[in-house]
Parts: C-alpha cells; structure tokens; sequence
C-alpha cells in the first residue's frame, strides 16, 4: 500500500512505516506545524493557456484558478471563481482551544498526496479498556484539503492517523460525529463555533460510547441467546423459528455466516464470550474482517454500506435488552 506521505511529525509510538519526524514531547500547535513541515500557504491565482501560432502569446482561462503553494510554487489543484482557500494555521488553530485548555495534546500532523491533503490529531485524554486489555482512545482529527471538491472535515475518531491509509480509515468510520465545511466558505469565527459545538458533542458522544460498553459487559448473555441474536440481524429466521436455526448452528450446520461469528465470538483475539459486549465484537469483528473475501469491498461495507448498517442494528438491539 503507498502511504502518499509526504511530511509529517509525530509525539509517542513510532509508526509502522517508520516515516516522519519523532517528537519527544507533545508540541505546542505552532510547533507543530513547523516540524511536520505545514508551514506554508495557498494561493488562487489566474490559469494562463497557450495561444495562437507556436503558443506566440496567453490567453486567461475564465472561471478557473491555480491553487498554488507558497514553499515551492507547486500548483496542488485548479479550482474555481467560489474557491475560498484555508489555511494550515487557520485549520490548526481550532487545535489551539483544546489543547491550550489542557483538554489536548498534539499527537501526528502532516502532509499527504504532495500537500493536496493536510491533516493534524490530538490526543483527546479520554482513553479507556474496553475489555480490561486494549485502551480505546479518542482523538480530535482535523482534515484539510488543498484541493478541489473537498470538504474541510473535524471529526472525533479512535483511530491514530499517521498516513493516507489511517486517514482514509478515520474518515470512513460510521455516524463518526463531525464538522464539515465546504471551501465555498469561510473558515470565519462563526463557523469555528458551530465546529466547536459539533465536537462538544462528539465528545459527550465518547463518554457515551464509553457508559454503553459498561452496560453491555453488564448483559449476561447464553450462546443460545448470541446464535439467535446474530441470526436476527441477517434475516435468518424468516423461513424458520429461532430454536430451529440454534439447533442447526449447535449441531455444526445451519447459516455459515452464522456459525463463522460463533467462531469468532469464542475465539477471535480479545474474544469477551458471555455478555452483550462480546456479542457485539462478534458481529463487528466480522463485518470487518471477514464479511467479503476482497479487502476493498469488506472495508468500503464496513465504513459506509451494508456492515456498516448491521453494525449499527447490532449495537440498538443489544442495548435494548437493558432497557
């Protein structure tokens, strides 16, 4: 896979690929910026073409714009007349309230796909186990593109980005709660508040997430009761009774998506069998890792179609039985 990155900084573990500047202690934003190498600027600037008789003379393309790098005069993009470029600083700065207020710090920041892409993550101090072994942590991502037809993305995220392919995988995380600005906008200080409110409550959304994992490791649950919760997500009681698919999954035949997710709710790394929250690592587990035998059709279902959907089905209906 190409990581596409071009400059970056990283605080804590190194990342797999080895790229980027380490820092041994969590920067301010301005620094930052300077060691992952962002510091630089956009500009519009008018589109010349070639015209007449061996390209004796130029002609200004209307309605079309280069929007060119201050570092190296590289053109990232063309855009048009309602292009409102923002600025690294300017994106970054959002970082600045957060990690000021001491409820931040500054984890990863840099460049991908030659400065088309420029993104920053802070570490948002609200880490916790879900299963007693493995630490979920929540970050604040802040995705800025130099480039045409993308939005200017804040969103919470519990995934460490450190190249093209983490980047990708945070932005597809399902009802992941974010801000999105079109660059037909202003980056002004009104829509810095309507971001800040947008990640206030993703933030209350964490400490959700946080309560409902306590909750579903609270949900005593049967492997009768899992095989038949697993089949009522997809349909696999509509031609027979629930004790008939359990029997058959319990006899080593019925569904074999069925009886792939029994497998990995007793034996899949960080298995938790007995309760609801194993249960729902079951299916999710699943989803991601095993739904379809081509990588790029598991992932594309898991972040936004079909598994995505079942997984969010499979979180409502088990958090329904402790109601």
């Amino acid at each position: 896979m190409s990581h596409e990155v071009e400059s970056m900084a990283y605080t804590n573990e190194v990342p797999w690929h080895g790229l980027g500047t380490h820092i041994a202690e969590a920067p301010d934003v301005d620094t930052m910026i300077r060691i992952a190498g962002l510091n630089w600027t956009v500009e519009k600037r008018k589109m010349m073409a070639a015209g007449g008789t061996n390209n004796r003379y130029c002609l200004e393309v209307p309605r079309n714009f280069a929007l060119v790098r201050s570092s190296d005069e590289k053109v990232l993009s063309v855009v048009g007349t309602h292009y409102k470029p923002v600025q690294n600083r300017e994106a970054f700065s959002f970082f600045k309230q957060f990690v000021e207020a001491g409820d931040a710090t500054m984890e990863t920041a840099g460049s991908l796909k030659g400065g088309r892409l420029v993104w920053g993550l802070a570490d948002l101090d609200m880490q916790f186990n879900a299963n007693g072994k493995d630490p979920v942590k929540s970050y604040l991502l802040v995705c800025a593109p130099h480039e045409a037809g993308r939005s200017l993305i804040m969103r919470v995220t519990t995934v460490r980005v450190v190249c093209n392919n983490t980047l990708t995988l945070a932005l597809g995380e399902s009802k992941a709660p974010e801000f999105r600005m079109s660059h037909r906008c202003e980056f002004n200080d009104d829509m810095k508040a309507k971001a800040a409110e947008a990640l206030g409550l993703a933030r209350k959304q964490v400490t959700a997430f946080r309560n409902n994992v306590k909750t579903l490791k609270s949900i005593p649950m049967t492997t009768d009761e899992v095989i038949a919760f697993a089949a009522g997500l997809f349909d696999h009681v509509s031609a027979k009774s629930v004790d008939e698919v359990v029997e058959e999954v319990l006899a080593g035949k019925g569904p074999r998506r069925i009886q792939t997710i029994m497998d990995v709710y007793e034996n899949a790394p960080g298995a938790e069998p007995g309760n609801a929250w194993g249960a729902l690592n079951a299916v999710t587990y699943y989803a991601d890792h095993i739904a379809s035998g081509d990588e790029d059709a598991r992932l594309s279902s898991a972040w936004l179609g079909v598994m995505a959907n079942v997984k969010n089905k499979a979180l409502e209906n088990l958090l329904v039985k402790a109601a």
